[in-house]
């Protein structure tokens, strides 16, 4: 390990400069590589060493609040910290467990009334710190101090940090869930709400910023700025955030109705690409006070740019974004960008009210916070833009979660935390997706009023403190009059989703109908779930009544059930299993029915109803419930769809009729029913934007051209595709920003040496991170194997930085022409790439070998991520659910590859080509 400058060294004078110096406690241990530190002299034998925790801390002491200084250089690979914390000892103890991971304890002390206590730092794992004191402490309140070191990585994105953007230095944290404790040796669980007060000691001339407003700047002689913070709210360790650099900042207006001051923080010399986040993030925070009933609850809002963060995080009152996500100059900003931002924008704001002001109380109700900050933006999006066509989204998002929910290896919403592996897989698409669209279809079933008063009378009645879901089903309950309990118990609690087959019996002359429902587990072919699963189903089906349609409700608690349809008129013509696509569950008509509700009755159903229907064909595809001829059928029905999120719907379906289900011979008539089918409007919306047309048009061009090139290999599409890319790397100016990832996308598809090897050049040379990406993205749509091998070379050159090597090494994963060569690779250079990606990571690897299709494929995953999973963050669960991902392609392989290839065969048999 490099040695430390002289700000950093020696800590205890160090500390005592920055008024937070320490006495009278001992040294325990030195970081790797140092010289050991001296025998400690004890005045009594060695004391047996306590047993250290497991996952939690044990209960009898608990933090009342924190007071920390950390010494930071950004350009250093290290940083000094001290950390007294508040606690309260409910009964006597000799040792005090607190996590801590990588730190290095220099002194620590307790003190109890006017007695001071030296302490001893044993360590009790990689996450565990015992404070050990030579005599027990009596029950009551103490103050825990320690000095410590740790580490500043250039290899994670969390914990402490840090980054290179330029000629400058920068340092961030993303504490979230389980790295608070790479920081400060604290309490690192959610249930601890304590305030913070935080002292960053940073070089004069850098700004430092945490979740609370400054109060005082102190020039010291040595160069350095002691900066001091107001103390927190009280907040979970994994909340707290803080940053230190050479900031450049974007004023926004006040937030909410206390007039909160907003900023934008950015890199040096990028405050103008925060325009569009200024000018959002108030209007946000608008809609979310008006639902909330609450003002926004925290001093200040700041937006904080990250390079490389994995997302978004809601610190209280200092929001962490992706530089990427935040960031776009005025004059190259595009619309998919500023629509997604919105997104997560609202999404993390949301939390600062549902996760931040009333936190979950272990991490097995993260869905409280997920789930709701998920459904919360949609809302927020529904209302303040309402052209965005959200409530599309939403149903989309919908149908992605009830995917991840077919398998038998998927978690439950509210999966039991038995280990940190639990913690790191509960940020999925279960707790997010699922989360969401249950809560969905809970407003749907209460009625928005009702479930807008008991998220209000929740908030209010744990505001600063910490809730489990108890507590917010019974705030539901409070203003619904009914028991919400073993409702939502059936969709929290255990896995899997419902499949409600539907059938309508009328008889003449009555006056009503009867729509026959049964309820079983929705099962891929080949699954191994239990069919005779059941849940307590809110359902609500629409259907035909005269000339308009009318809505009936029930709530479907066993195998079967039935509603009556008021029918005056005779038979309904046409019932929607599904009304508004708002209910969690798959539902299955007769293949007629639905083919008629598709096709015949199209116009009466909402559009939210067809993307819900079009992901519902999909699944019974994947049940082998509909044959796949029939599911490309309704495809073709809808690739001319007016809404986007329709066509996109469309596409999904497209990809039951999977290249893994065909013999090679037969690939390239995929290809010409790709072209057949969307060409043509891949070709009228082409490369270059129309003048006047449609935000639709703009968002859905991207997505469809690179459908047509690469899975269609259109040559039209591709040739006037490889002439702009090459005009775009002679002079970036020529394309207008929205234009270029699609031209490059598609260039790519083209597979030219030339073209690739241009690319490469350019990303070695290319000055900034923003670029390096759009280039790195290009170059992951090759699907020519010699060039896949030069891409993920890339990934292991110094000049790279591995953590911005997500798309070349994904990306050819989900092409079946270079899964295997990617796959090859990274069996060659698995413990050289593990050792360069974040941690975090590393457990995903496997995720590329998810679209194999073969049980000996199958084998060779397991046999090689087997062990190395099993050690990796996260690691297990994920390579049970690519496992059984595996299994169900094998069996739907089985099941409907023959009539995948008979549908395919007569246009072969006829030499029929596409336009």
């Amino acid at each position: 390990m490099p040695a430390l400058r002289s700000t950093l060294l020696p800590l205890a004078l160090l500390l005592g400069a920055a008024g937070l110096g320490c006495t009278g406690s001992q040294a325990t241990s030195g970081p790797p590589g140092g010289a050991p530190p001296p025998p400690v002299q004890a005045s009594r034998p060695p004391m047996p060493r306590p047993v250290a925790p497991k996952l939690r801390l044990p209960e009898g002491v608990k933090p009342t609040a924190y007071s920390a200084m950390l010494v930071i250089h950004p350009d250093e690979p290290r940083f000094a910290g001290r950390v007294e914390i508040e606690v309260d000892l409910e009964q006597p103890t000799d040792t005090i467990w607190l996590h801590a991971h990588e730190l290095w304890v220099e002194q620590a002390h307790v003190q109890v009334g006017d007695a001071r206590f030296p302490l001893e730092a044993r360590r009790g794992d990689d996450d565990f710190l015992g404070l050990h004191a030579m005599q027990p402490l009596p029950k009551g309140h103490a103050k825990v101090s320690v000095a410590y070191t740790g580490r500043l990585s250039t290899r994670e994105v969390d914990g402490v940090f840090r980054v290179q953007e330029g000629n400058d230095w920068y340092v961030f944290t993303q504490f979230e869930p389980l790295a608070a404790r790479t920081a400060f040796p604290c309490f690192d669980e959610p249930g601890f709400k304590t305030p913070w007060t935080l002292t960053l000691v940073v070089p004069q001339g850098q700004t430092a910023v945490t979740n609370t407003p400054q109060v005082s700047a102190q020039n010291r002689p040595d160069g350095m700025q002691v900066v001091k913070f107001a103390p927190s709210e009280p907040l979970p360790s994994y909340l707290v955030a803080f940053g230190v650099g050479p900031f450049d900042v974007k004023e926004a207006k006040p937030s909410g109705s206390r007039k909160v001051p907003t900023r934008i923080l950015t890199p040096r010399g990028r405050a103008v690409e925060a325009t569009y986040a200024a000018e959002v993030t108030p209007a946000i925070i608008d809609q979310l006070e008006k639902y909330f009933g609450i003002p926004y609850p925290y001093a200040k809002l700041d937006l904080l740019a990250v390079p490389l963060l994995d997302g978004a995080m809601e610190n209280a009152g200092l929001v962490t974004f992706n530089s990427g996500s935040i960031l776009s100059r005025p004059d190259e900003d595009t619309l998919s960008r500023q629509r997604r931002f919105a997104s997560v924008d609202a999404h993390e704001l949301a939390h600062q009210w549902f996760g931040d002001l009333v936190t979950m109380a272990w991490w097995d109700d993260l869905w409280l916070n997920e789930a709701f900050a998920t459904w919360m933006s949609s809302h927020v999006l529904v209302d303040w833009q309402p052209t965005w066509g959200e409530s599309l989204e939403r149903v989309s998002g919908r149908s992605e979660a009830l995917q991840d929910d077919s398998l038998v290896s998927a978690r439950r919403i509210r999966q039991p935390i038995e280990s940190e592996n639990d913690v790191y897989n509960a940020f999925d698409g279960i707790t997010y997706g699922k989360g969401a669209a249950v809560l969905r279809m809970t407003e749907a079933w209460l009625g928005a009023d009702v479930f807008q008063k008991g998220v209000q009378r929740h908030l209010k009645g744990h505001a600063y403190g910490s809730a489990t879901v108890d507590d917010f089903v019974h705030a539901l309950a409070a203003e619904a009059g009914k028991d919400l309990g073993p409702v939502l118990s059936t969709f929290l609690e255990q896995t899997g989703a419902p499949l409600v087959s539907a059938k309508l019996e009328c008889q003449k002359g009555q006056g009503t109908a009867t729509l026959r429902l049964a309820q079983e587990r929705y099962r891929p072919v080949g699954s191994k779930a239990d069919a005779a699963q059941t849940w307590k189903v809110p359902l609500c089906v629409r259907y035909a009544a005269g000339a308009g349609s009318q809505r009936a409700c029930t709530l479907l608690d066993g195998k079967e059930g039935a509603l009556q349809l008021e029918a005056p008129k005779g038979c309904p013509a046409w019932v929607m299993p599904n009304a508004d696509g708002a209910g969690y569950y798959r539902s299955a008509l007769e293949p007629a029915a639905l083919q008629a509700l598709l096709s015949t009755h199209a116009r009466q159903l909402t559009a939210e109803e067809r993307v819900a229907l079009l992901g519902d064909a999909g699944a019974l595809v994947r049940a082998n419930r509909l044959p796949v001829a029939d599911a490309m059928a309704l495809v073709r029905s809808y690739a001319g769809a007016p809404e986007r999120e329709v066509v996109l719907a469309a596409v999904d379906l497209l990809g039951v009729l999977r290249e893994e289900l065909l013999p090679a011979e037969l690939l390239p008539e995929r290809e010409r029913f790709v072209r057949e089918v969307f060409a043509g409007r891949a070709r009228v919306l082409g490369l270059t934007p129309k003048e006047g047309e449609s935000e639709d048009a703009r968002l859905l061009r991207p997505k469809l051209v690179a459908l047509v090139a690469q899975h269609g290999h259109d040559e039209t599409l591709i040739n006037q595709a490889q002439v702009l890319a090459q005009r775009w790397l002679a002079n970036h100016g020529v394309l207008e920003p929205e234009r270029v990832d699609p031209v490059l996308a598609v260039a790519a598809a083209g597979n030219d040496p030339q073209l690739h090897a241009a690319l490469l050049a350019e990303v070695k040379r290319a000055p900034d991170r923003k670029l390096r990406q759009q280039l790195l993205r290009a170059l992951s749509n090759f699907q020519d194997p010699a060039l896949v091998r030069a891409n993920l070379a890339l990934v292991l050159q110094g000049n790279l930085d591995p953590r911005e090597a997500g798309d070349l090494l994904f990306g050819a994963a989900n092409d079946v022409r270079t899964r295997q060569t990617t796959y090859d690779w990274v069996k060659q250079n698995y413990d050289t790439l593990a050792g360069r990606l974040p941690e975090s990571v590393t457990g995903r690897i496997a995720l590329l070998a998810q679209g194999f299709c073969s049980p000996e494929a199958r084998a060779d995953v397991a046999s090689f991520f087997g062990p190395r999973n099993e050690k990796a963050q996260g690691g297990p669960r994920t390579l049970a659910n690519v496992l059984e991902e595996i299994d169900l392609c094998v069996a739907l392989k089985e099941a409907q590859g023959a009539s995948a290839a008979a549908f395919l065969k007569p246009a072969a048999a006829n030499g029929k080509t596409a336009p």
